[in-house]
């Protein structure tokens, strides 16, 4: 697989599960990495511990629904690294309830974290992403981080499902777009089925109708039964698969859906 030597990767949710790997990837692979979080000081620690490993990471505060910050860690990263190859939008979130518990606050919310966030960040970091693509042989690379929820129906995150779904069409709007006008600006996103992260607990009770007897573990069990692979994913399974994007090893994939999910959605 081709080096990430000389370039440099933005990764939203950089402190969480899938984010930290998906930047101790990059990084590994040559890559600096700015880690985005919205809590900055788990980001900070996440980027020591790459630069302790014999990695180039740095760490910043990104609220991915606030423009004005969008706009600072874009200028930190051009001060930092004079430019940007790769923007990976990871940061996301869910409130996870049935839509009649469902308010207007959690709807936006949802949308703004899943969908809007991922727009201010692609529209903040387009002009620096064009004119580092238009001096790199590799030109540049956005991934974005859907989920299966935009590819099927989860019950009691209808809003996390809307969200991801505008999200993996948006993805391939700017795709064909970036492409047919020459910004050699790749865009692909990748759909990760359920992951080994802190939100698997959630997710979990969410299954568990009122009032039953039904154990958390039993609602494990059953969930795992979708999957035909029979377990759950590993951050490093999806960290994978980005790297694959961001690198020259996936230049002639464009708007491509790379589903990671067990076989959830091929049963």
């Amino acid at each position: 697989m081709t080096s990430l030597q000389g370039q440099t990767a933005l990764v939203t949710g950089g402190a969480g599960g899938i984010g930290s790997a998906i930047c101790r990837r990059l990084s590994v692979d040559g890559a600096l990495v700015v880690v985005a979080d919205l809590d900055g000081e788990k980001a900070d620690r996440v980027a020591r511990g790459i630069v302790s490993d014999g990695g180039r990471a740095v760490g910043i505060g990104l609220d991915i629904t606030d423009r004005d910050q969008w706009r600072a860690a874009i200028a930190e990263t051009t001060r930092i690294a004079g430019g940007l190859n790769i923007l990976v939008n990871n940061a996301g979130g869910a409130r996870i309830k049935p839509f009649e518990a469902l308010s207007a606050e959690d709807w936006k919310h949802d949308i703004d974290v899943n969908l809007n966030g991922a727009f201010l960040g692609i529209k903040e970091a387009f002009d620096v992403m064009r004119q580092t693509a238009s001096e790199s042989a590799s030109g540049g690379a956005i991934i974005n981080i859907a989920s299966v929820s935009a590819l099927k129906g989860s019950p009691g995150m209808p809003a996390y499902s809307a969200g991801k779904g505008g999200l993996r069409l948006f993805t391939k709007a700017i795709a064909v777009d970036f492409a047919r006008r020459g910004y050699r600006i790749r865009v692909n996103s990748v759909y990760p089925g359920l992951i080994d992260t802190p939100l698997t607990k959630p997710l979990f009770e969410s299954q568990l109708k009122p009032g039953s007897e039904e154990s958390l573990e039993a609602a494990r069990s059953r969930i795992l039964q979708q999957y035909p692979i029979g377990r759950i994913g590993r951050p490093d399974e999806i960290a994978s698969v980005v790297r694959f994007l961001a690198g020259d090893d996936s230049s002639y994939m464009v708007g491509a859906e790379l589903v990671v999910d067990g076989g959830l959605t091929a049963a």
